[in-house]
């Protein structure tokens, strides 16, 4: 159990949350990891429109979120992200090493850099996102709630679990930064809509961040070190 850290939902989340809530156009459209990144499957915007809605579905991991010392956490900032240089690859495999189809359905945005290798920079849940509304004394609320005679306060959250396993990340650690840098401390959850027309595989389109953690340094030189992360999103 690492402790328990507060998430902080974002300008790009609040305006989609907004959008969501009031059926608005976006304001302004902000710069895309698809984009970014030139992520495999991705469509041109300008001819296609999105063909279903974008919900929070996916969640990266990254370097930006801490200094040297545990203890040196910095604030998430309202109008800040994790910047594609400071996002760390689930998976870094070579072509013959590619992730199976099974595989595929936990890890996406991929793309294949200048080395010739192939990274995969977001992961989905471990579990379905759960609703949950209940009084501060962990009582569910039902549909009695107008007739019971409560001072309580409640509270209206969803949790979902997020799991880094003790593969993820490991080969990029190995290949590219080097053990002395095997780590993690931020952590973002990412909205996005999905191309079904798409005959093989998802490709999640305008992935955009909704919520950013920083956390002390996790090291994860130990290889069968494995992470799960009870994430709460209240409203």
């Amino acid at each position: 159990v690492l402790g328990e850290y507060h998430n902080k939902i974002l300008i790009t989340g609040s305006q989609f949350t907004a959008c969501k809530q009031w059926g608005l156009d976006a304001a302004v459209y902000l710069p895309n990891y698809n984009a970014e990144f030139n992520l495999d499957g991705t469509l041109n915007y300008d001819d296609v429109q999105p063909y279903n809605e974008p919900i929070v579905c996916l969640f990266c991991v990254g370097n930006d979120g801490c200094g040297t010392l545990v203890s040196d956490v910095y604030p998430v900032k309202y109008t800040s992200r994790l910047a594609p240089e400071d996002m760390l690859p689930f998976r870094y495999v070579s072509e013959d090493s590619d992730l199976n189809a099974d595989m595929r359905k936990y890890y996406f945005g991929r793309y294949t850099d200048e080395d010739g290798m192939i990274r995969y920079m977001f992961k989905t849940f471990d579990t379905e996102p759960q609703l949950h509304l209940r009084y501060l004394d962990g009582t569910q609320i039902n549909d009695t709630l107008y007739t019971v005679d409560s001072e309580q306060g409640a509270e209206c959250y969803v949790e979902v679990r997020l799991r880094i396993t003790r593969l993820d990340f490991r080969d990029y650690f190995e290949q590219v930064l080097g053990w002395e840098n095997a780590l993690i401390n931020t952590l973002s959850l990412c909205y996005a809509w999905y191309d079904n027309t798409a005959e093989d595989y998802i490709y999640y389109q305008e992935i955009l961040p909704f919520t950013k953690l920083n956390f002390p340094n996790e090291y994860l030189v130990d290889l069968t070190k494995a992470i799960d992360f009870n994430y709460m999103v209240y409203y």
